[in-house]
């Protein structure tokens, strides 16, 4: 959710609309005062319009006046929906990067809980899962580490990934992992991601994301999965 900067506007409106209207109301009555209640009503005028301005030019807009997403790249990026925060995720990754880091194999790991790192939920698999996505349209060599290498046909389908040690590849070629975590808090899920070099550990790109607790949200962290755990490393 980017800075709404209508709100300079609507400082714009309150102060250069609002006080003169007052100031014509002074205007009208003036006949039949006095020039000292004249001068006061004008100054009371003016103060109620620029109360009314500092209640419309909201601390956020006044960030915005001075500080853009460019000068100030560290501010938290507040969801207006779950996929709206992962395609936000997507393009904090990329921003900055040159464009043969897309070429690089990548791989993409659930998301984790930030006080359990073996412990994920619906939230940071489906995180993860729509992440492939938006980085695939973005042109990465993204590879999926469930696929089987073949397809192979069960009870009640076909079907081409596993969490199965036995039925994944071995050895991974040389690549960059996407990793994350999340931490709730009374009213949101904040979600940091970063691209690491697999080789070094060295950490090339960060995202960071805040996710309102809405009901969609909060189905898909208080339904933790069962999973078994493999490693995929050598």
């Amino acid at each position: 959710m980017s800075v709404n900067k209508d709100d300079d506007v609507w400082f714009a409106i309150s102060f250069f609309a609002v006080y003169p209207f007052f100031i014509c109301i002074s205007f009208y009555r003036r006949c039949a005062m006095k020039r000292t209640s004249f001068a006061l009503l004008s100054l009371a005028s003016l103060c109620v319009a620029i109360v009314f301005g500092m209640f419309s030019f909201s601390s956020v807009a006044m960030a915005g006046l001075f500080d853009d997403s460019e000068s100030n790249p560290s501010r938290l990026y507040v969801a207006d929906s779950f996929n709206d925060g992962i395609v936000q995720v997507a393009e904090q990754l990329q921003k900055g990067l040159p464009t043969s880091m897309k070429s690089k194999n990548l791989m993409i790991a659930n998301f984790v809980a930030l006080g359990n790192l073996n412990d994920t939920s619906p939230f940071g698999q489906l995180a993860s899962a729509n992440l492939i996505h938006e980085m695939r349209i973005r042109h990465w060599s993204v590879m999926d580490p469930l696929f089987t290498r073949d397809m192979y046909i069960g009870s009640t389908g076909e079907f081409a990934l596993s969490r199965d040690a036995k039925k994944l590849p071995g050895a991974l070629p040389s690549l960059e992992i996407i990793a994350g975590t999340y931490q709730m808090t009374s009213d949101a899920v904040v979600l940091n991601v970063r691209l690491i070099d697999a080789h070094t550990s060295g950490v090339i790109s960060t995202a960071q994301v805040y996710f309102p607790r809405t009901q969609q949200i909060n189905a898909l962290i208080e339904r933790p999965p069962v999973m078994p755990l493999l490693s995929l490393s050598n």
